[in-house]
């Protein structure tokens, strides 16, 4: 009869690794870097929607969410979140948001960087959009912060 040895095992590293990243701010929230993960979420209403739009960001917000995304497929819906942001800071309180950038890239992320803490441009969609302009001034980007970033 053949015995088996007892195979010897060796210990899992079952810890986390976090990549290396430059910190960035969100409103009052700073994410990467050495900074602790923060709870984010999006809300699914209509942008347009602005008191079902509050209410989402509220409610997500009273939950412990700390970051909030919102879809902005639209020019209008950029300008909506003027009114947003506005309704939450009179009614509630400031709420960091990043607007989600999906279509007409540029020009819809001018517009709403005036209006939230972050913008987000999904670079998978320039494909459809060709950009009349390819070079961008400084005064361009002074106008609206370090708040786009493409993911």
């Amino acid at each position: 009869m053949q015995t088996l040895t007892p195979a010897t095992h060796q210990p899992l590293d079952t810890t986390i690794h976090r990549r290396k990243t430059r910190s960035v701010k969100v409103g009052n929230i700073t994410i990467g870097g050495g900074y602790p993960v923060v709870v984010q979420s999006m809300i699914n209403e209509d942008t347009l929607d602005i008191d079902g739009s509050v209410a989402a960001i509220r409610r997500l917000h009273e939950i412990g969410c700390e970051i909030v995304r919102v879809t902005v497929p639209s020019m209008a819906h950029a300008k909506a979140l003027a009114e947003i942001k506005q309704k939450l800071a009179l009614t509630y309180q400031s709420v960091p948001l990043v607007a989600d950038v999906h279509h007409n890239g540029m020009k819809i992320a001018l517009e709403v960087a005036k209006h939230v803490d972050k913008v987000r441009i999904n670079p998978g969609l320039y494909v459809f959009e060709k950009p009349k302009t390819t070079e961008y001034t400084q005064a361009d980007f002074d106008e609206i912060g370090d708040k786009i970033r493409e993911t």
